[in-house]
């Protein structure tokens, strides 16, 4: 490699670095409810990717890369662990839902009380979803992705994932229906 590549391609790496560490550390974070989990996985993705371009890989769209070395070590680790508990996700909380709890009237924090058991609620259920559904998923919702993004990302067109995210949020809807209490909720 020139001089002059590896500058461009140093820059490009830690371009790509400034722009998507914090997206991929939520994102990680949510799939796998484990904060210090998720920052070696973040930290695993960039050296991997780092090492292909060393090796004289070329990457064209940092974003779509990252993303899918990171969802490839997010399935090594389900498939290390494959269950992971409500309990360990409410464990981890920072007390946000306490502060949250500890503003405004009863009324409001009833409706945020309820907005926060339901949002808790349709995590538990992710979990539970197929592999092609809850990723798509996760993507759009979680990571609030396009599905041009996502179908980038994964290697498959846009009208399959938007398919599996249809597909994806019917089965939630039927997953958390016998928990949730209101039939007018929406989920997703």
């Amino acid at each position: 490699m020139t001089d002059t590549r590896a500058k461009a391609t140093e820059s490009a790496y830690l371009e790509a670095y400034e722009h998507y560490a914090d997206a991929l550390f939520r994102h990680a974070a949510f799939r796998i409810s484990n904060r210090e989990r998720a920052l070696d996985l973040v930290q695993d993705a960039f050296l991997k990717t780092w090492d292909y371009v060393q090796g004289g890989g070329v990457v064209e769209q940092y974003k779509a890369f990252l993303y899918r070395a990171l969802n490839n070590l997010i399935i090594d680790e389900y498939r290390k662990k494959k269950s992971s508990s409500l309990d360990e996700i409410l464990e981890n909380d920072t007390g946000a839902m306490e502060a949250r709890l500890s503003e405004g009237s009863v009324r409001e924090t009833e409706e945020s009380f309820d907005e926060v058991r339901m949002l808790a609620e349709i995590r538990a259920h992710i979990p539970e979803l197929p592999d092609t559904y809850r990723d798509v998923i996760t993507m759009r919702y979680i990571d609030g992705l396009s599905p041009k993004e996502i179908s980038t990302m994964i290697g498959i067109s846009e009208n399959v994932v938007s398919v599996r995210i249809h597909r994806g949020t019917h089965k939630l809807r039927e997953l958390c229906k016998p928990s949730l209490h209101t039939d007018n909720t929406k989920i997703v």
